[in-house]
């Protein structure tokens, strides 16, 4: 029983040093969540030399420097000591990304799954860049509905943000599709805005 109290304290003392890093961060995120977010899943991704999703300490200072996410020398080294569990020197870059930036919840997400599998017919976890400009729909965005952008405009903008997050230009990832939502999730407070964000041009 103390054990599992332990483990009770444990959890909620790694989960406060998380939500203090996260605060900080957000402020950083808010506006410009969708392109960080992409830019840094490429970013892991390039510097992922093994291709098994670890990357060391050095890796990950080096990429908060990039995209000016700086966190205090305490905070990142309280945050590595939680992620590092096993004291090998590496973490997977995922589990790091949740930890620091956090991640939207399952309600969002259960609609991100839903426009990415109307996309992915084939149930291959990729899906053709070309696919996804036919199926996405700029018609009731807001900026064409008040007559500032064409649906061509909102479509290609869209597009180009996607595909910084991928690591191949032809095609985009389950994992690459939802680290643009989850970029887009730290910008939108309300649960059903994000959702209409989905709803709207996936038609889910």
């Amino acid at each position: 029983m103390e054990q599992e109290d332990d483990i009770i304290i444990q959890e909620t003392n790694d989960r406060l040093v998380f939500k203090a890093i996260q605060d900080v961060l957000k402020e950083k995120l808010h506006k410009r969540g969708v392109r960080i977010l992409t830019g840094l899943g490429k970013y892991f991704q390039q510097l992922d030399k093994e291709e098994n999703g670890l990357l060391d300490k050095a890796d990950f200072k080096q990429a908060l420097k990039v995209f000016h996410l700086e966190v205090s020398e305490k905070d990142f080294e309280s945050a590595w000591l939680i992620l590092d569990d096993n004291g090998n020197g590496k973490v997977d870059y995922g589990e790091f990304k949740r930890g620091i930036i956090g991640e939207m919840n399952e309600y969002r997400k259960s609609y991100v799954r839903k426009a990415f599998m109307k996309l992915d017919f084939n149930k291959t976890g990729s899906v053709p860049i070309i696919n996804i400009r036919k199926c996405y729909c700029a018609k009731k965005h807001s900026q064409v509905i008040s007559g500032h952008s064409t649906e061509e405009e909102i479509i290609s903008s869209f597009l180009e943000t996607l595909k910084v997050a991928c690591s191949k230009s032809d095609e985009v990832s389950y994992g690459e599709f939802e680290d643009y939502y989850e970029g887009l999730s730290i910008e939108i407070i309300d649960d059903e805005d994000f959702v209409t964000t989905l709803r709207t041009p996936w038609g889910i």
